[in-house]
């Protein structure tokens, strides 16, 4: 009796276990995938982070790995996300449990392989290993466009310090160097199971493994060459003013005082106009506080400060009234000249959704109480390239955001922008790391192009970054002040990067794998199942 007794809690232990084990892991998973990222930043980690998910999905059901992907993609996004709770907590968890949707392929495809990836045959299994890193990528990128796109945190950016590596993104942008972390991945878990079956007691060549060696190995190589590469003849550089007044939520016009926010640019833009031989003076997105267009005292402050010689590209609402006598509101980024006079105007293209639109708005009943904004803005139609006074190279601004969204500084760079300038305001999620999260993914941008980007922040990261992805002259958030950076423009005339060329070429054929791969699965197991 005593036997029977102890049998059944042991039997009763085992199937508790066996139950956890995979929850443990799968939440493990997304555990090291946020410590990979800003604000810990361990890179190292992405490398294997998803090797526990692949442990417990490898041989599992479909409808089982399919909520173990979703669990490690909800415990990364809550994590790593967190910051967004200052905008609105319920915002973040709903964006968080939805982009982890988007870990459910790549949970499947592993589910699928009946063996549970324990195979002796190498060949086989560099096939798997490159179909997981096709579905990956092939996720990335359709949480980069689905629902106008979040392409926050892909996990390639979580390489951005190793600039080695990153310089493969002209070619195929961040889903290359995701491809391949999860090609090193899959090589891992390969090894891990088939050691766990007891197939690596005997000596023989490990192809899986040898194989993400090398291409790690060559990518590093080719990223080291470029690196080396001895630079063209420089064309005259830029000087620079990086403004950052660092207002406590610039844009929520009930909490911050206007004269608060005149006194600070006028204090520190006369401070920076003091140093010599300036090109530009850069402040933040929405640093004025109103319509400078239409309000005396912003387009006074702009033309008192500009009579020094210096022009100015300033942030700021904008509103054009329609046939209807209608206001439509923007985003925009203005360029004055030294007379106080309009140059050009860009209106932010890819809006922020409740933070800058409100989706069915005036439609829905209490849709409003979720977001701070009392209206939507308008978003812009083009990438506006700006040019200073007697020079003829041009630059682009992304706003925001949209430092974030590949497709925009392509665009900026199709239309000949030779610098890209991303005018931005992260006070609404200090003090957190949403604004290193936001330096981040932006450093996939220059490196894509090959174009330098100068960041003007409010408060968050103020920077210069290179065609190379290096950051160079970093304000440190949260503090006023300002700082002069050198930069030097692209050659108009240079080469465009195949990214530039062909866009996400690369993503989309691992979507059109991935579609495949799942389509031959589902025949394979339909055949299996009628035999």
């Amino acid at each position: 009796m005593f036997r029977r007794f102890f049998s059944s809690i042991i039997e009763h232990r085992n199937l508790v276990v066996k139950k956890t084990l995979p929850i443990l892991a799968s939440i493990f998973s997304g555990i090291l995938l946020f410590l990979s990222f800003p604000p810990i930043g361990i890179s190292f980690c992405g490398w294997f982070a998803l090797v526990p998910l692949m442990r417990v999905c490898a041989g599992a059901s479909p409808r089982r790995a399919a909520f173990l992907g979703w669990l490690a993609g909800a415990v990364f996004f809550l994590s790593s996300l967190y910051w967004l709770r200052h905008v609105s907590w319920i915002g973040e968890i709903g964006l968080s449990f939805y982009c982890a949707l988007y870990f459910i392929p790549f949970a499947l495809f592993i589910s699928l392989r009946r063996n549970g990836w324990r195979c002796a045959n190498g060949l086989l299994n560099l096939a798997w290993m490159l179909g997981a890193a096709a579905v990956w990528a092939a996720s990335e990128y359709l949480r980069a466009i689905v629902f106008t796109g979040f392409p926050w945190n892909l996990l390639g950016v979580s390489q951005y310090q190793e600039l080695a590596f990153i310089q493969i993104a002209e070619w195929g942008g961040v889903y290359t160097i995701s491809a391949l972390m999860v090609f090193v991945n899959a090589a891992t878990a390969v090894t891990i199971l088939q050691y766990a079956a007891g197939m690596r007691r005997v000596y023989r060549m490990h192809v899986e493994m040898l194989s993400a060696v090398m291409a790690v190995a060559l990518i590093w190589a080719f990223g080291m060459h470029r690196l080396l590469e001895r630079p063209e003849p420089e064309a005259r550089p830029l000087n620079v003013a990086l403004i950052q007044p660092n207002i406590p939520e610039v844009g929520n016009w009930e909490l911050a005082d206007p004269e608060v926010i005149y006194e600070k640019l006028e204090r520190l833009t006369s401070d920076v106009l003091l140093s010599p031989d300036l090109d530009l003076i850069i402040w933040p997105e929405t640093a004025l506080p109103d319509f400078v267009r239409y309000s005396a005292r912003s387009a006074a402050l702009v033309k008192k400060l500009v009579a020094s010689g210096v022009p100015l590209l300033a942030g700021s609402m904008d509103v054009v009234w329609r046939a209807d006598n209608q206001p439509d509101y923007y985003n925009a980024s203005m360029l004055f000249n030294t007379q106080g006079e309009l140059l050009g105007t860009y209106s932010k293209q890819h809006l922020v959704l409740f933070g800058e639109y409100i989706p069915f708005d005036g439609k829905i009943p209490l849709i409003n109480a979720l977001t701070p904004i009392g209206s939507s803005f308008k978003p812009g139609t083009v990438s506006t390239l700006f040019k200073l006074p007697g020079d003829t190279r041009g630059f682009s601004v992304l706003i925001c955001f949209e430092d974030v969204l590949p497709y925009l500084a392509r665009n900026a760079a199709h239309a000949g922008a030779t610098l890209l300038v991303n005018q931005t305001n992260d006070s609404w999620f200090d003090p957190d790391c949403g604004s290193e999260q936001h330096l981040a993914n932006a450093v996939f941008r220059c490196v894509e192009t090959r174009l330098p980007m100068l960041r003007g922040a409010n408060t968050g990261m103020t920077c210069a970054i290179d065609p190379f992805g290096r950051i160079r002259r970093t304000l440190n958030p949260r503090t006023e002040g300002f700082q002069i950076v050198e930069t030097v423009p692209a050659d108009p005339s240079r080469e465009e990067t195949f990214y530039v060329r062909f866009g996400d070429l690369f993503a989309q054929a691992c979507l059109l794998g991935s579609v495949a791969l799942f389509i031959v699965a589902l025949f394979q197991g339909r055949k299996t199942k009628h035999a």
